[in-house]
């Protein structure tokens, strides 16, 4: 063979291992840029209710904390499919323990459900909660309709607030320290209440909540933790579990996720971008 074959046969096999390392860098990268804008929330729970087959099928699930002989599976309302739970005015309370799940920084924790506000004109105490109920109760954080005025405060103003304001907005209470207890969601623009369905929702992060209703911000940076991690939240409730003489109210779309943080999404991809134009110049 002449001496310039060989230089070129060499040549060629020079640039086929480059193209075989660029194209391995590049199947790489792009994987990781897969994950990097591909990744999704993780769902922990999730029940719009309409697996069961009758009551007795409800009750063997939602079988914890269980108030009044618990809620009632209903085809009366429905946001999802055909069926829901409902609190009558009764004293009702159904709960489900979930695999223990924190919020951070990093990956937020989002509960949300869908409640049926069924009406404005009395107070009502119709609500759900998520809550770290092992060993002991740690902490309860309840959203919903609440009616008492001694205990629920304006946590812009640290006043009580009235009667009228309950019929407005939507309360919430983070039970224990350093939680503010109950308190109404009245940042401006929040929607107010009104008869049908909403979204009800609460962000965690390391140590503080935010609560939204039907999509609106109703109140940022509440705390719920002392620390990061201090709280694992291992239980859901639906219903008060306290009578409700002025108004049923339903539940749907019980949800808990946790949520990537879109700031460290976006720096590893970029991370993968700068690799990739590095890799192709070179």
């Amino acid at each position: 063979m002449k001496a310039g074959e060989v230089l070129r046969r060499q040549g060629v096999a020079e640039v086929y291992e480059w193209a075989k390392s660029t194209m391995k860098t590049t199947f790489v990268l792009v994987g990781v840029l897969g994950l990097a804008f591909g990744v999704n929330a993780q769902t922990v729970f999730y029940d719009n209710f309409d697996g069961y087959a009758d009551q007795a099928a409800f009750n063997a699930v939602w079988n914890v904390g269980v108030t009044g002989g618990g809620l009632i599976l209903s085809s009366d309302q429905a946001y999802s499919g055909s069926q829901s739970v409902q609190q009558d005015l009764t004293g009702k309370a159904s709960g489900i323990d979930i695999t223990p799940v924190s919020g951070s920084d990093a990956a937020p924790l989002e509960w949300s459900f869908r409640f049926y506000d069924s009406t404005q004109a009395g107070n009502l105490r119709q609500f759900a909660t998520i809550r770290d109920n092992s060993p002991a109760l740690a902490q309860l954080v309840a959203v919903g309709a609440y009616n008492d005025t001694t205990l629920t405060k304006n946590l812009f103003t640290g006043t009580s607030v009235t009667a009228a304001d309950l019929n407005t907005y939507y309360a919430c209470r983070v039970a224990f320290a350093p939680g503010p207890n109950w308190f109404i969601l009245n940042t401006e623009g929040v929607p107010t209440r009104s008869t049908g369905w909403h979204e009800i929702k609460a962000v965690f992060s390391d140590t503080t909540v935010d609560f939204y209703v039907d999509g609106a911000l109703g109140m940022a940076d509440v705390q719920y933790a002392a620390a990061a991690g201090a709280i694992t939240f291992d239980r859901l409730t639906v219903g008060s579990g306290l009578s409700s003489a002025n108004g049923a109210a339903s539940y749907d779309d019980v949800k808990v996720t946790v949520i990537p943080e879109p700031t460290t999404l976006a720096l590893l991809g970029l991370g993968a971008l700068a690799f990739l134009g590095r890799a192709r110049r070179d």
